[in-house]
């Protein structure tokens, strides 16, 4: 897996860019203070949605990001992060309904996996 800094090399090698890379991309241009670029203003149900159309969109092209699969899994069975109410809406409560902290969390999330994959 790809640690997300090169996106662009991922992409024109495999024809795409897997959805993990791009959650990094997202969270590195969050803690640069970029966020907006990539859904405007911070909100969960935005992100979720991203995240469950660019999944639906892979699916549907015929790629099967086994990462992203993974990493739902051990949110689910490792973190015990992934209730049946969906993240977002955990995340926000146990933010207070900050949506910039719960989106933060995600994508920490994220890094963590992509990290422990990559050793």
């Amino acid at each position: 897996m790809r640690t997300g800094n090169d996106s662009t090399e991922n992409a024109s090698r495999s024809g795409h860019v897997r959805l993990l890379d791009y959650l990094i991309l997202i969270r590195r241009d969050m803690i640069a203070g970029r966020f907006g670029m990539h859904l405007g203003e911070p909100d969960v149900d935005r992100l979720l949605g991203f995240v469950t159309g660019y999944h639906a969109c892979q699916v549907v092209n015929g790629i099967d990001d086994v990462e992203y699969g993974r990493f739902r899994d051990w949110l689910r069975d490792v973190k015990h992060e992934f209730p049946p109410e969906g993240w977002a809406a955990k995340y926000l409560r146990d933010c207070g309904g900050n949506h910039e902290q719960a989106i933060r969390k995600y994508l920490d999330f994220v890094a963590e996996f992509v990290a422990l994959s990559t050793k």
